[in-house]
């Protein structure tokens, strides 16, 4: 008998066992936003088992996703059939008639949640405020219409104002995955829904009775959570939503580590698995382990943060501060302790450089599993938004951020559970230029994020700190060291990459687009941050043209943003409508930069309670952004520009509407409020009022010439504005510099267009440039210009290529322009990286034409030694002013290289000599010769070793430095050895011998 009943259940059971595999397939569908085929998927799981109600609230919440809001409500009520006290589908409902408009009715929908069970009421808060914000936005739209209707200038073609920004949020704050762990109340044979079968490591093991999700979305977006534009941070909107997981969400247990272990896992599922395709069209999201674009890393070389490097020129020495940087391979080289050495990180990079999204990739990391670094080192990853912090207490930020309204940790509990895991906790601290100033220096609150920088709280905790570089002294200045780490933005090949992803529906476009930037080193280099390259998709997609001044550039987007909501209007009209709005919106952005309480970037609704519709419309264009988040037990509705520069942008242009209304004492005034402490920090406000205005240019150049401070930094700032104010007469206003460093294609750029400009040309200047291939055509420019026939100095750091393989060719036609007489002063140092390209062969028929115009320098830093060997050997008819090698093992290696009688400096450093060395480079430096200069630091001689070396340096009459700091012996026997063998050099510093 019981056989026959097994054989009667077999189709039953497959059945079940083919609904449950397509409703699993449904969910991946719906984890990468492809909701129309998880409509497929689940519809298909329905056809065969008609009762499996998990599918129709799925099919309900892919349904509302795609804007399908009937035949949500469809599902739900057929679920409510099979179910009536399944909560999800109460949920799912009241989210479409939500998106019908009838706001009342999902109220209503939403209460009878709490009739089955009270303990969901703060939940069910929450969706009401959802519901009221939303309702709130409509009559927005109406009123917007109605001031259309009486002819309001900023009200023309608003028809949908504020709606989309609304719907965007509250689609953010309502995104999860399907209900596939939701477990069943009917005894009608449906499908149980169990745990996945991946399982995490014992570290983040959720509790058995508490099933994980598998995914949901960021809450609201800033540029810097897209791995396409990147840079601004994001405020989260934060709910412990009850469609998500199982049906019963609260924790069964209070007070343990595994409880908030297992709160923070479930946030993150929230906010860290997909991120907006686009800062301005929330409404599209895409996942973050699919579309994340890897960002160029590179990490500075402990103890050479600010390395004194020697060049010995004729007639003089020139010394040179340069941080020497490795390049970190993935997000997982910065939890690799043997890689960045320190528990302490500060990630640096300027605006929209990718900052955030990579924090994003980290913590979404924790859910994946993927990043067995990080998860093997860490029970507890706590991601931190510092922009969002309403106190000075990171203990608060976490119950504000990161666990849900109704958890049941205690702050106390939560402190200890902190204080008693101390190494085995990781914080992410995400934008400390972007924390109100009144927050960072409130001397009130648990964990302080002051105390937590500079090492006075959490000492054993690893720490990672994103910020713009103006605020690196204020970490850097704690006694606890630091691994420093710039994101450069992208690679080249990556930066492609993210142009084909954004231009996905056009190859041709976005293939001509890259093609485009090749022959335009100055939008190319632009290009490599990502919020730029944002930009340029969207500009080039509409105008099929690139400006390449950033404040054209701004202009253009803002322009293509707004005509793509007002396709009805002409040119003109455009403009109309468009500059009251930029306008209104700048004033309040002005404010936010210029609080005397230090920049802010979020805004209560408040504070444009002047200009309702153009906060409308600005939310309805893209402009801005209304944010969600919760604060306690608080709903709170901000508004946030999409990324910084954006708002810096909108604050430039209100500033000088006050210049054309005559109203050069307010901008005087506003100016004014910008000095020395932040003067840095201000660029791009500075750069955008100077791109719009030559008037305002001139009174900022004013304003900066008066300021004190680092002259070096002041000098380049007042370039790159002359640069942007495209201002000829304007050059008179910079002071003449004695030396001038340029470290970007911007400065170089900015550089070229002074050099032209100024009147008479610059003498005895001393120029100090990094210059790579794509910036070849500015530095041609520049060795031009009339300015650089009595500099003091040109000096040179070329970058090789690490991207392909270098021709040297060009920089020998660049070298060419200079005029034979005046080469003496032109000196170039090729670096040579770990992962620079070149061919050996043609590179060295290019040094030997060269040395002929110049006396060639060479670097070479952490690359293989048989490398060494191999590039020394093929140039070893090649003269080298200087030859520096750093953090190599030549250990038994020199004595393969031929003999170097050119060399006018050699530098070794940290390159594991010992005793049997010294005989080697005896034999490869012949006496008589012209070597000034030698340095062998950081290796491990004995005192004959020392002695030996001292007796052949004797032969060399020119030799003017000896380095021999850390070799391993008393700094007093080596002082004593040297004054005996070589009297004519004296201690400068310990181990640093001059003549």
């Amino acid at each position: 008998m019981k056989a026959l009943e097994a054989d009667a259940n077999k189709p039953a059971e497959k059945r079940k066992a083919e609904a449950t595999a397509l409703k699993d397939q449904g969910n991946q569908a719906f984890k990468k936003s492809n909701y129309t085929r998880a409509v497929e998927l689940y519809t298909q799981g329905l056809e065969r088992l008609k009762d499996f109600v998990v599918l129709y609230t799925n099919r309900a919440q892919a349904y509302n996703k795609l804007g399908k809001f009937t035949e949500a409500m469809e599902d739900c009520r057929t679920a409510l059939q099979l179910e009536p006290n399944n909560v999800k589908a109460l949920v799912h409902l009241g989210k479409a008639q939500q998106g019908l408009k009838d706001y009342e009715v999902a109220v209503t929908t939403y209460k009878e949640i709490t009739k089955i069970d009270e303990k969901y009421e703060s939940k069910v808060a929450g969706y009401i405020a959802e519901v009221n914000l939303a309702e709130s936005a409509a009559k927005s739209d109406m009123e917007a219409e109605r001031l259309l209707s009486e002819g309001d200038v900023k009200a023309t073609g608003v028809h949908e104002i504020g709606l989309g920004d609304v719907t965007d949020s509250q689609a953010a704050l309502t995104q999860q995955l399907p209900d596939d762990q939701q477990t069943t109340q009917s005894g009608s044979g449906q499908p149980s829904q169990q745990e996945p079968t991946q399982q995490p490591p014992p570290q983040l093991q959720p509790r058995p009775d508490y099933p994980q999700r598998s995914e949901a979305i960021i809450g609201s977006i800033s540029g810097s959570q897209n791995p396409v534009i990147v840079g601004s941070n994001e405020v989260n909107i934060i709910y412990n939503k009850l469609s998500e997981g199982p049906e019963t969400t609260g924790l069964q247990e209070s007070g343990t580590f595994e409880d908030l272990q297992q709160e923070i896992i479930d946030n993150y599922e929230q906010t860290a698995t997909t991120i907006p395709a686009h800062p301005t069209l929330q409404s599209r999201n895409v996942g973050i382990e699919e579309f994340f674009i890897p960002l160029n890393l590179r990490k500075n070389i402990s103890g050479k943060t600010k390395s004194e490097r020697l060049v010995t020129l004729l007639k003089q020495n020139i010394f040179l501060d340069e941080a020497q940087k490795i390049i970190l391979k993935s997000v997982d080289d910065l939890f690799n302790q043997k890689i960045v050495k320190e528990i302490k990180i500060l990630l640096y990079g300027g605006a929209g450089t990718g900052k955030t999204t990579l924090l994003v990739k980290v913590v979404n990391s924790c859910i994946t599993l993927s990043s067995e670094p990080l998860l093997g080192r860490f029970d507890l990853v706590l991601w931190i938004k510092l922009r969002q912090m309403q106190s000075n207490s990171v203990l608060d930020a976490i119950f504000d951020q990161i666990l849900p309204i109704d958890t049941k940790l205690d702050k106390t509990t939560v402190q200890r559970i902190i204080d008693g895991k101390q190494s085995r906790i990781a914080l992410l601290l995400d934008g400390l230029d972007e924390i109100p100033s009144h927050v960072l220096q409130s001397k009130e609150g648990v964990y302080r994020v002051q105390d937590i920088l500079h090492s006075r709280v959490l000492t054993k905790s690893f720490v990672l700190v994103t910020t713009r570089p103006h605020m690196m002294e204020y970490v850097l200045e704690g006694s606890n060291p630091y691994a420093v780490v710039e994101t450069c933005g992208f690679r080249p090949q990556d930066r492609d990459q993210y142009i084909r992803l954004n231009l996905s529906d056009d190859s041709d476009m976005g293939e001509a687009l890259i093609s485009h930037l090749e022959d335009n080193a100055n939008l190319k280099e632009m290009a490599v941050i990502p919020i730029i390259s944002q930009m340029l998709c969207l500009v080039w997609k509409n105008e099929k043209s690139l400006p390449e001044r950033i404040t054209k550039l701004y202009e253009k987007f803002a322009v293509v943003l707004f005509k793509r909501c007002n396709k009805d209007m002409n040119d003109d009209q455009v403009m109309l409508n468009l500059m009251p709005i930029i306008d209104d919106l700048g004033r309040v952005a002005l404010q936010g930069l210029l609080d005397s309480r230090g920049e802010r970037l979020m805004f209560n609704e408040t504070e444009f309670q002047d200009c309702p519709s153009c906060l409308a419309e600005g939310c309805r264009v893209g402009f801005v952004l209304r944010e969600t988040f919760t604060s306690g037990l608080d709903v709170k509705v901000l508004v946030t520009f999409p990324h910084k520069s954006i708002q810096e942008y909108f604050a430039a242009c209100h500033l000088v509407k006050l210049l054309q209304q005559d109203d050069e004492n307010n901008f005087r005034h506003q100016l004014e409020q910008i000095g020395e402490g932040n003067v840095f920090a201000m660029e791009y406000l500075l750069r955008f009022c100077c791109g719009r205005s030559m008037q305002a240019a001139g009174l900022i150049l004013d304003h900066i010439q008066e300021m004190q401070g680092d002259e070096m930094k002041l000098q380049r700032l007042a370039r790159l504005i002359l640069c942007e104010s495209g201002s000829k007469e304007l050059a008179t206003k910079l002071v003449r510099p004695t030396r001038v460093e340029c470290e970007s294609n911007a400065d170089l750029k900015s550089l070229s267009y002074y050099l032209k400009r100024v009147t008479p040309p610059l003498k005895n200047t001393g120029f100090y440039m990094h210059v790579r291939k794509q910036d070849l055509n500015l530095f041609r420019e520049i060795l031009l210009s009339d300015s650089m026939e009595s500099a003091k100095m040109i000096f040179v750091h070329y970058m090789l290529s690490e991207e392909e393989k270098e021709d040297f060719s060009p920089l020998e036609k660049t070298i060419g322009v200079r005029k034979e007489e005046r080469r003496a002063q032109l000196h170039i140092m090729f670096y040579i990286g770990e992962k620079s390209l070149f061919d050996m062969g043609p590179a060295s028929h290019s040094f030997l034409r060269m040395q002929k115009k110049i006396m060639p320098s060479l670097s070479m830093i952490k690359v293989r030694p048989e490398e060494v060997v191999d590039v020394l050997q093929v140039l070893e008819e090649c003269r080298f002013n200087y030859l520096y090698l750093h953090s190599i093992n030549l250990h038994g290696q020199l004595r393969d290289v031929h003999i170097l009688p050119a060399i006018g400096t050699l530098h070794l450093e940290k390159c594991r000599l010992v005793d049997d060395d010294v005989k080697d480079l005896i034999s490869i430096l012949p006496a008589g010769r012209g070597l000034i200069g030698l340095t062998l630091d950081d290796s491990a001689f004995s005192l004959d070793a020392v002695r030996a070396l001292i007796g052949h340096l004797q032969g060399f009459p020119k030799l003017c430095r000896l380095g021999l700091h850390n070799i391993g012996l008393d700094a007093q026997l080596i002082r004593q050895v040297v004054s005996q063998g070589l009297p004519h050099l004296k201690e400068t510093a310990e181990g640093d011998f001059r003549a």
